[in-house]
């Protein structure tokens, strides 16, 4: 057997976990950029600058991420002063903004942090960039060796954050359980990649349990013991799950029809920009759950969507049968059904959608 090392980010959460900057980030240096969303570093700056003032940490400048997680993009960043400057990277915002960082960080050889300001995904914690093209359609998927030093989840930036962000974080969430279960099935896994699979139970669980409410707590900004679980379920647990189960690559359990289905859709001129990733994605599992034969979870699962006023037909994510049958060959040609226990055909997500579409 040959020797591995398993690295998942630490992280800290609640409302004073910026006051942890000093102590983690003053490890890689002191000179730090802030790239991130424009709304992102409002809500987050005067948080970051309390944080480290009186410390040997120094903030060089506050920059916007861009429209699109793309190479252009960070490649635009990285001729910025502050940016080649800079000791280490303070990735603060979004999915897409994250996933920019990491270009940069990659690209520069520079340490980041995460400072994930609104719960819709896993990016903070992952080690993977989606990467866009300029017009918004689906571009590449970039992998890692390591991911952020450390995440900071302020609990009370997230509570007053929109909730559309979190109601697409629950349906990107449990999605990892049905795509990592199916994808590793049949498979003699190592440890780590076991424990991923197995952790990946808590991605839909959590939220079982937690998710209704912490909605209903965000809508009022509370930063509650429900918003709190919901927010690392969808930032941490989903991360670490997808680290676990794709650590050398050859093997990724990552995937499965629910990202392939959303990717598919972004071949739609404006898809990507007029839909919620996670939104989309959690209809993406119902489609999965009918083309895997399991309707009766499915129908469980659009039982619990009710609740939380997720998508439970094609119809509530605005598509047609036939724009499904137009994307559904590069559906199956998605990087997320490389493994997979069984070839998905274009036949079997045009049949499944019809199943769904009202």
């Amino acid at each position: 057997m040959e020797n591995y090392s398993i690295i998942v980010p630490p992280y800290t959460v609640g409302p004073d976990s910026y006051k942890k900057i000093p102590e983690y980030c003053s490890l890689y240096g002191t000179k730090a950029v802030v790239i991130g969303g424009k709304k992102a570093m409002n809500a987050a700056r005067e948080k970051i600058c309390a944080a480290i003032k009186d410390s040997t940490v120094e903030i060089l400048d506050f920059l916007w991420f861009g429209k699109e997680c793309t190479y252009e993009a960070a490649k635009s960043l990285e001729e910025i002063p502050a940016v080649k400057e800079a000791d280490m990277i303070f990735a603060v915002g979004g999915g897409k903004a994250v996933d920019t960082c990491k270009l940069v960080s990659i690209d520069l050889k520079k340490p980041y942090f995460a400072f994930p300001t609104i719960a819709s995904n896993c990016a903070a914690s992952s080690a993977l960039s989606i990467v866009y093209n300029e017009d918004g359609s689906f571009c590449d998927f970039v992998h890692f060796l390591e991911s952020a030093k450390h995440v900071f989840i302020d609990t009370e930036i997230i509570a007053n954050a929109p909730v559309e962000y979190l109601w697409a974080g629950i349906g990107d969430t449990y999605a990892k359980y049905y795509e990592v279960s199916i994808s590793a099935r049949g498979e003699k896994l190592e440890h780590y990649k076991a424990m991923g699979v197995h952790m990946s139970k808590m991605c839909m669980e959590t939220l079982m349990e937690h998710g209704a409410q912490a909605l209903k707590d965000n809508e009022a900004g509370k930063a509650s013991y429900d918003l709190e679980q919901s927010a690392l379920a969808i930032i941490i647990t989903t991360g670490w799950v997808s680290m676990l189960v794709a650590r050398d690559h050859t093997m990724d359990y990552n995937g499965g029809v629910a990202h392939a289905f959303f990717y598919g859709l972004c071949n739609l001129p404006g898809f990507d920009e007029d839909h919620l990733h996670g939104v989309v994605v959690g209809f993406g599992v119902l489609l999965l759950l009918m083309i895997d034969h399991r309707e009766e979870e499915c129908r469980k699962l659009i039982a619990f969507n009710k609740t939380v006023g997720l998508p439970t037909s094609l119809a509530d994510i605005g598509v047609t049968i036939e724009q499904v049958a137009q994307c559904a060959p590069a559906m199956t040609k998605d990087e997320d059904l490389e493994h997979y226990p069984y070839q998905v055909t274009a036949d079997m997500i045009i049949e499944a959608a019809k199943k769904l579409a009202v």
